[in-house]
């Protein structure tokens, strides 16, 4: 199925809501409740799905129509090119003869071949919103009340007549946000957006909902490495091998949590270079032909693996990056207003006055607070480079 990116942003959602239902409808602690819920949100999705898929349908069937006239043009501009060949082959040999080099003897005849479309690199496109906690909030800031964490003690022994001792009662916290707002605005003349043969509005509206995917991307990934602060690690933990690895899922995060593992492009590499003791490989990529999501072996464990491009979560220069841990659990994104896009031609701004200069302004703006939740459900490391040689022998 042909598919924009928005409808494959939805199929992500959908796939991973559908994912995480099965789940919790699989696991041992099974929730039925919460299995529908996400299911619930599944059909959603999936109306938002179909309508962007009828409007998908309806730019193809125009761009067809589009496409038959530009034929049909083609071939009388065929005809032309013909009567012209002949042209230039009655051109007597003693006469300067006409030339496309030069403009004036011919040049100014010779269409170029400029295409007014719009055309993308390749580019390895990623949001973090499956991997996360998204809830939708009404208003601007709130709590959220949780018991905190404690060991739970068994009861004292009594003796026959003897008084019952008291027991340890439970004590809460309160976690809050506070949303915040994050926006931008373009401006672009009316003579621009009407004369235009690409349909820019569409495309300005598509490049700001790309900003949106970036801004949450880096309130994850600026919040999930930060080290020093109250609560948070105070220093990367250096990873060297599997070991390191499946120390971590199977202690520092332990059975409390659903642990996978995120790295970048350069994490993939090193994880895929990784091999048990017959030279078999230990990460096996599955899903899409670019690899973006695998499962690594980890003991006696299979480990999800999700790749991030390194255009989105760079290395440094001597250490790649890696989160280990449960991320829906450990980064919670309250979201008030997902995003808002506004077209005026009667706004101003500082420098342009979308009226008075025959002009637009397309303003986007959304709303949310995002942050580690849960500091217990992730690991934050790094990873060295390989020393480089200079393929010499010392010896």
């Amino acid at each position: 199925m042909n598919m924009n990116k928005r409808m494959r942003e939805l199929k992500e959602k959908m796939d991973a809501k559908v994912l995480e239902a099965r789940a919790l409808l699989d696991g041992e602690n099974k929730d039925v409740e919460k299995s529908a819920k996400l299911m619930n949100e599944v059909d959603e999705l999936k109306k938002e799905f179909d309508l962007e898929k009828r409007l998908f349908d309806l730019d193809q069937e125009e761009a067809k129509d589009s496409s038959d006239k530009q034929a049909k043009k083609k071939a009388e501009e065929g005809s032309t090119k013909k009567f012209a060949k002949t042209v230039r082959a009655m051109v007597r040999k003693d006469v300067t003869p006409m030339s496309e080099g030069v403009d004036a003897d011919g040049g100014y005849t010779v269409p170029e071949d400029i295409s007014t479309k719009i055309n993308e690199y390749p580019s390895a496109d990623f949001s973090v919103e499956p991997y996360i906690t998204t809830e939708t909030v009404s208003t601007n800031k709130g709590a959220r009340t949780y018991e905190k964490k404690s060991a739970v003690t068994p009861f004292a022994p009594v003796d026959e007549g003897g008084a019952i001792p008291p027991v340890a009662t439970p004590k809460f916290e309160r976690k809050t946000y506070t949303i915040g707002d994050k926006g931008g605005y373009v401006p672009i003349t009316n003579d621009l957006l009407n004369d235009s043969d690409t349909n820019l509005e569409d495309y300005l509206v598509d490049k700001l909902r790309d900003k949106r995917t970036a801004t949450i991307n880096t309130e994850f990934f600026t919040a999930m490495t930060a080290t020093g602060g109250e609560g948070q690690q105070t220093a990367p933990e250096d990873i060297a091998t599997i070991n390191d690895i499946k120390k971590i899922i199977n202690v520092t995060i332990g059975s409390a949590y659903a642990s996978q593992i995120m790295v970048n492009d350069d994490g993939w590499n090193w994880l895929d270079c990784l091999e048990d003791k017959n030279g078999r490989p230990l990460l096996t990529p599955y899903g899409d032909s670019n690899n973006r999501v695998g499962e690594l072996s980890v003991g006696g464990s299979i480990v999800k693996v999700i790749r991030v491009p390194n255009k989105v979560w760079a290395s440094t220069a001597t250490h790649m990056p890696i989160i280990i841990g449960d991320t829906a659990a450990a980064f919670k994104r309250f979201d008030r207003q997902q995003l808002e896009l506004k077209i005026s031609d009667v706004a101003s701004v500082t420098g342009f006055n979308a009226f008075e200069q025959n002009g637009a302004l397309i303003r986007a703006i959304m709303r949310d607070d995002a942050k580690v939740w849960d500091k217990d459900a992730f690991v934050y490391g790094q990873i060295a480079f390989p020393e480089e040689t200079d393929g010499t022998d010392e010896g």
